[in-house]
């Protein structure tokens, strides 16, 4: 089954028009939409970049059916994944039975804040395995601690949970990556359809899971207007994945 979802950029709109868009594509009729989620967005032409969290209550606020989740948060760096549990679950209690929780490895662009070193892509994995299972068990209620190799966390309950826990999606853009998405993650993301790695997800344990994956399109009256809006706000997006890029001019991806 094919479902149509809506994205939400945080990075191109201010909160207060993504609230109403978002209440749009439920009245259109879109079966679910995503947010993104992170400190910086990818340009500085883009503009934005709102505390996610704020934003997906006042959703829950003027939607009733469409489900919600995020595309996707980096629980393991930013913020401690304990709390990222805590605002999940607060998430998913105010939209009942329709929020989704899209975690990746994040990207050093958006959350590298603090200044320190930028794990590694196989760091980072490892990070978010265990950010995983902190988020998990915390959903269980009760007190919880844990010693890990890369977290602490003492004595710890969320008292305020949802009946069910919300699935968790993960984002995955090379072969470790959706093996890591089909051993831990309840389904798989990625910012293009890509058979390859959802062949991956699937034969490490993704099978049967909902997979997503995204497009992005330009609208304007002219197609060369199109293209100008798309290289000047998201150049980002003609740009291969890779563990260690280098930059280089992507004027041609779009031209």
């Amino acid at each position: 089954m094919i479902e149509i979802g809506y994205h939400l950029s945080c990075e191109e709109h201010p909160p207060d028009l993504l609230v109403p868009c978002a209440r749009l594509a439920e009245e259109a009729g879109f079966d679910f939409v995503t947010i993104s989620d992170h400190y910086h967005p990818w340009t500085d032409a883009q503009g934005q970049s709102a505390f996610v969290w704020s934003v997906i209550g006042a959703i829950a606020q003027v939607t009733e059916r469409v489900p919600v989740g995020t595309a996707v948060t980096c629980p393991t760096v930013r913020i401690h994944p304990a709390v990222m549990a805590q605002a999940a679950a607060t998430s998913a209690t105010m939209l009942p039975g329709r929020f989704f929780f899209g975690v990746g490895t994040g990207e050093a662009l958006n959350e590298h804040i603090f200044g320190d070193p930028w794990p590694s892509h196989d760091v980072r994995s490892e990070m978010l395995r265990e950010a995983v299972e902190i988020i998990r068990r915390l959903w269980e209620g009760g007190t919880y601690s844990h010693y890990g190799e890369h977290y602490v966390v003492e004595q710890a309950r969320i008292y305020t949970l949802p009946p069910e826990p919300p699935p968790i999606v993960v984002s995955a853009f090379g072969a470790n990556a959706a093996r890591l998405a089909g051993e831990i993650g309840d389904g798989f993301m990625n910012t293009s359809p890509d058979a390859e790695l959802l062949g991956t997800f699937r034969e490490a344990g993704g099978a049967g899971k909902p997979s997503y994956g995204k497009l992005d399109v330009a609208c304007a009256p002219a197609e060369q207007e199109a293209r100008r809006v798309a290289h000047q706000t998201w150049p980002t997006s003609g740009i291969s994945s890779c563990v260690n890029c280098t930059p280089f001019d992507v004027s041609h991806v779009l031209n």
